[in-house]
């Protein structure tokens, strides 16, 4: 099981670096396009869809990384026990969070379905698609991140630091 998580995040990791090449490039393409006089009305739509779903698998894989950014000068200064505790506790909450995401991303994906993009024969659910499924990951990273906090000592669930793109 490990070792198809691993394979997944790999992927993940890929597909969010893509997305993110993709949405630039577009946006970029565009710009020059439309500075010549030829606008690509839907490149900027193509990227809108694109971003969607980019801001979830980087947030998957910041928070698999602990590459977050956090402030913690003051939770620093507490006792470890306290800490673990305390990120227990904000890790339960991020969860909560992330189910009613999913509770609630579902019905708006769904009635999103008539709604298209503006310049383009393409349904707006699949933009809204990317909170239910993107929560979806997410709540399964945060579930392993509070198991590996559960068993840490100090509360940690990662090296982080690595460089993702």
């Amino acid at each position: 099981m490990r070792k198809a998580y691993y394979y997944f995040s790999k992927a993940e990791e890929f597909v969010a670096c893509a997305l993110l090449l993709a949405v630039v490039s577009l946006v970029f393409i565009s710009a020059i396009f439309r500075t010549a006089g030829r606008p690509l009305n839907w490149a900027n739509d193509v990227a809108q869809l694109l971003f969607a779903w980019s801001i979830f698998f980087g947030v998957n894989l910041s928070m698999r990384e602990k590459s977050l950014i956090k402030v913690d000068m003051l939770l620093q200064k507490l006792p470890v026990k306290v800490r673990k505790y305390l990120q227990i506790l904000w890790q339960i909450i991020i969860i909560i969070f992330l189910i009613s995401l999913i509770a609630y991303g579902i019905p708006l994906c769904i009635n999103s379905i008539d709604r298209q993009f503006s310049n383009m024969n393409l349904s707006y659910s699949w933009a809204t698609a990317s909170v239910p499924v993107g929560s979806i990951l997410l709540t399964v990273t945060s579930l392993i991140n509070l198991i590996k906090m559960l068993k840490s000592d100090d509360g940690t669930y990662a090296e982080g630091g690595k460089d993702l793109c």
